[in-house]
């Protein structure tokens, strides 16, 4: 969804004034000619429009914490910008030597790592991985089908998100890769090379495919293969950084922080570790960052035997609908700018990440932020750098405009389990997006307005699964169609207003036997549990909510089956409260008004029951 949404805002810095400012920023040497990026602007526009926001952040009106911007062609460095301050309350700058967290940058280190095996034929990328792994690896399987590098590479292996705490917060906590991937396994909820949802999971699986592979520790593969080739001595790859004693020391000086309200709210030093490390943990300087990026982008390919390999690696593998367009490319995701880009972004609890380049002019971008939502930095200088891509680069002049209707679900979600629920909360129309332009079979693309360009547009595939639902496609992550979108949403609805009828009824109840007003009737007991089942039902949904977000991403086993054992309990006694009532009605048919309390009841006490059920509240074990 980032794609979709990130283009329709508007570049803040257009047409902003043109006079020089002295900023925290170092340059190349001048050039006799102006060097011009793939937007169209050349590198001191873009260096300008970078210091002018940096100039507007002050202490009384701070704009963002932190940012620092390298921008390259091949070997060589056009600029590299430090803005605001790692630690804004000691006044700690960014600088050369503030290290922050790539995110799932980290995950590029993989998939090279597998091409480098690949062209030394240890690796077959359509071979099933469980060959690779130790056996028995995977306990939540639903499909025979093979698991491939390519599917991980592509995020279609079929995964869910796991509803296990994805990182922890002391050290010692943290378990060797193997374990930590089986602690965290997700359901299989997708037929493998069906449905791209994006996987933390299965890239962590890669890495530790590259492990078992090897024979090597991966993080001490990659310092081996990848840090140590490039000459990058300040980035730390495992869970700790503990394989690097600089950035273990740097690390703690970096704090995080967050804007709400327009107030800047200091969340710390954010220091949590992610057990299945390959799939996010790499932290470094924007130096090394730049340093890895351009050996991506050199002909030479420092990081192959082949040549070839590299030209391999960056083919895609994905594709939008029908069309020959690319959306991912052996892991590296592909973006329709003015040109094709490659690269690939990323976020942690910390803060916010993007590594871009475009291989044709050999320009690339990275952009380090500490701030876990981002800023503007991180949201609008790849479009200063690339340009947007053209609406009229795809399009006839003449395609078709079309809606595309219904409810759409992010497959990168948890479809089975306690948080069944969640996907259902994040439902979105396209409707509301406007008309799309059907370009070819399966392919899309819908314009919008742009301060930059003018008008801009996004590309969007089609595709139709195997039990015939359709699905919209981007990058990393298709968008489900969901025909009963809206029962299911009128279910959970129901389901949450019943446990707040059932306060109000019992409060009713309470007052009126305080007054003397209440009259007994037949299963009264009864009843009344249902309806406190219905309310204790709801609180233990709210508490799985709360234990992901206070519980490492994910729902801690034995917190999971308290909960889960709980909704059983609400199950039955709700079940055994509408059973009375259906009991109850046939001996009082002529007191009308016992039987609509009891035909309410029945109905209030079964409906949660069906809400249980199909959110699979109660179901704490196999996700």
């Amino acid at each position: 969804m980032n794609q979709l949404f990130k283009r329709f805002a508007t570049a803040l810095c257009a047409g902003m004034m043109l006079f020089s400012v002295s900023v925290p920023a170092v340059y190349a040497e001048e050039e006799t000619e102006k060097i011009m990026l793939p937007s169209g602007k050349d590198v001191e526009w873009f260096q300008l429009q970078m210091d002018l926001t940096s100039r507007h952040n002050s202490e009384n009106d701070r704009l963002f914490a932190s940012a620092v911007v390298g921008l390259f062609q091949g070997d060589e460095v056009l600029y590299t910008g430090y803005y605001g301050e790692t630690d804004i309350k000691n006044q700690v700058p960014a600088d050369e030597n503030s290290v922050y967290e790539w995110g799932s940058i980290s995950k590029t280190l993989i998939w090279v790592s597998a091409m480098q095996l690949y062209e030394q034929g240890q690796l077959d990328l359509e071979t099933d991985v469980r060959e690779y792994l130790p056996e028995g690896f995977f306990q939540h399987l639903s499909y025979d089908e093979p698991i491939t590098m390519l599917n991980l590479m592509n995020h279609n292996a079929g995964w869910q998100e796991t509803t296990r705490p994805i990182w922890e917060t002391e050290e010692n906590k943290v378990l060797p890769l193997g374990e930590a991937l089986q602690a965290i396994e997700p359901a299989q909820i997708h037929r493998p090379d069906e449905v791209s949802a994006y996987s933390n999971y299965g890239a962590g699986v890669a890495g530790y495919v590259i492990e078992c592979i090897t024979g090597q520790d991966y993080c001490e593969y990659v310092h081996e293969h990848i840090f140590e080739p490039l000459g990058m001595e300040h980035t730390a790859l495992n869970p700790t950084h503990s394989d690097n004693a600089w950035v273990y020391e740097q690390r703690k000086n970096m704090k995080s922080y967050q804007f709400f309200l327009g107030n800047c709210v200091d969340l710390g030093y954010c220091l949590n570790y992610v057990p299945a490390y390959p799939a996010g943990a790499a932290t470094g300087t924007l130096s090394d960052l730049m340093t890895y990026a351009q050996a991506l982008v050199n002909e030479d390919a420092p990081l192959f035997q082949n040549p070839e390999t590299q030209k391999l690696l960056f083919t895609g593998t994905d594709f939008y609908g029908d069309s020959d367009i690319p959306m991912c490319a052996h892991g590296f995701w592909c973006e329709e700018h003015a040109v094709r880009t490659y690269g690939h972004d990323g976020a942690t609890t910390s803060g916010q990440a993007d590594m871009i380049f475009d291989l044709d002019s050999k320009i690339g971008l990275v952009v380090m932020v500490n701030e876990p939502s981002g800023n503007w930095y991180i949201n609008y200088a790849s479009d200063m750098a690339f340009g947007e891509l053209s609406p009229e680069k795809y399009s006839s002049g003449t395609a078709e405009k079309t809606n595309l209707d219904g409810y759409y679900l992010n497959a990168r979600s948890t479809y089975q389990g306690m948080l069944k629920f969640i996907p259902y909360l994040t439902a979105f129309s396209l409707e509301n997006l406007g008309n799309f332009e059907k370009l070819q079979n399966n392919l899309y693309q819908l314009r919008h307005e742009s301060e930059l360009a003018g008008e801009s547009a996004i590309i969007l595939g089609e595709k139709t699964y195997s039990d015939g639902n359709t699905a919209i496609q981007e990058p990393s992550v298709d968008l489900i169609h969901d025909r009963f979108y809206l029962v299911k949403l009128c279910l959970f609805t129901v389901y949450v207003l019943l446990a707040v009828i059932a306060v109000y009824l019992l409060l009713i109840r309470r007052k009126l036997k305080k007054h003397g007003k209440w009259t007994s009737y037949q299963g009264e007991t009864v009843m009344t549990a249902g309806q406190i089942a219905r309310i204790i039902s709801f609180l233990a949904l709210l508490g799985t909510y709360v234990a992901v977000a206070k519980s490492n991403g994910g729902i801690p086993y034995t917190t999971g089956a308290v909960l889960g054992i709980m909704q059983m309990l609400c199950i039955a006694v709700c079940g055994v409260s509408a059973v009375t009532s259906c009991i109850a009605i046939p001996s009082h048919q002529k007191e009308k008004k016992l039987i609509l309390r009891y035909t309410l009841n029945t109905a209030g006490c079964t409906l949660p029951i069906i809400a249980i059920l199909y959110f699979e509240m109660y179901r704490f074990w196999g996700c």
